[in-house]
């Protein structure tokens, strides 16, 4: 997208100056060199003009959170770009998300990289419930990817690379606390979105696979599992359930989730990933990806599912840390047999 964007301004330039060219023709060749010589500046510097300030773009986080705090869904989405993989399910969400009222704040704000068409945008951004259901507070640290619409920056894509609960004071909670849990091997399943993971059937080894965490933010209810005697701290291999309840089969949303997160990987990774959608029926997707040589992220290996159940988006998801996937057949006969 980076460089069709790109091809599209040096294409607009190019048709300027022809238009100019023609206009004046008539004129003696000399008057023609020097009006050609300051169109041409004209030009270099209103594509030097459209790079962006880094004010205008922390401009449009700040709204961004504002506007969510505020409640104000049309001022909201007016942040986000409408050909963004994530705008539908943004906007499906909205409602459920109504129901808090949240204190979020932004630190942090840094531009990583920023041109006429894309800017990149480090950020941690705190979120703290104010009123309504069950909600894990947290700090996420990540990355927005912003392009510009009809000549206004908009937010196209996020990756939140790290995620820390926080309690009621805003202080770190341990991994595994979160959501009543205690340690690793000893988290509680508990919350509004818990029954749903919890009523699925999953042909996985109780023995060895033991809840790490579960919580759940934004609409969504996430359960990590480890292999008994892992922690967070060094694990080699994850087991991960998440559940949408508001998205369905109407939204397209399995499919939608894929595109997100093949666009978020690509955003992020600076090594190499591969990206596959194995199989794509009416209401799933299993896919797989592998990144290798990355700067911040250590070698590793997926395969996943998204598929609908009951009106709802699932996800499961086996990554192998540090490696290759050894038994990858066996984990897609396991993951396809999740109902």
């Amino acid at each position: 997208m980076k460089k069709i964007i790109g091809l599209i301004i040096v294409l607009t330039i190019a048709l300027f100056l022809g238009a100019c060219s023609e206009s004046t023709s008539s004129e003696e060749p000399k008057e023609e060199e020097t009006e050609s010589s300051a169109d041409t500046e004209a030009a270099e510097e209103t594509e030097e003009s459209a790079i962006p300030e880094d004010d205008e773009l922390f401009a449009v986080l700040e709204a961004n959170i504002q506007t969510m705090m505020d409640q104000d869904k049309d001022a909201h989405m007016e942040t986000i770009h409408s050909e963004s993989p994530s705008y539908d399910s943004t906007d499906q969400l909205w409602d459920q998300m109504a129901v808090y009222t949240l204190d979020m704040e932004l630190s942090d704000l840094s531009v990583e990289e920023k041109t006429e068409g894309e800017a990149t945008v480090s950020y941690t951004q705190t979120s703290m419930k104010v009123d309504g259901p069950e909600y894990q507070n947290n700090l996420t640290k990540g990355v927005h990817t912003l392009k510009p619409e009809d000549g206004v920056w908009k937010i196209y894509s996020s990756v939140a690379e790290e995620t820390i609960p926080l309690d009621e004071n805003g202080e770190e909670m341990e991994q595994g606390e979160a959501s009543g849990g205690g340690a690793t091997g000893e988290a509680a399943m508990e919350g509004e979105y818990a029954e749903f993971i919890t009523s699925l059937e999953m042909p996985f080894d109780s023995d060895k696979w033991v809840l790490g965490n579960y919580a759940e933010a934004q609409g969504e209810g996430v359960a990590e599992f480890l292999a008994n005697g892992e922690n967070f701290q060094n694990y080699t291999e994850m087991l991960t359930v998440h559940v949408y309840p508001e998205l369905t089969s109407q939204d397209n949303s399995h499919s939608a989730y894929v595109d997100m997160m093949e666009t978020n990987l690509n955003s992020m990774i600076d090594g190499e990933l591969e990206f596959n959608r194995i199989e794509e029926a009416n209401q799933e997707i299993i896919y797989e990806f592998s990144v290798t040589g990355d700067s911040t992220m250590l070698d590793q290996e997926e395969v996943a599912r998204a598929f609908i159940k009951d009106g709802m988006l699932f996800v499961v998801r086996y990554t192998a840390m540090e490696g290759m996937i050894e038994n990858k057949d066996e984990w897609l006969e396991k993951i396809k047999q999740v109902k």
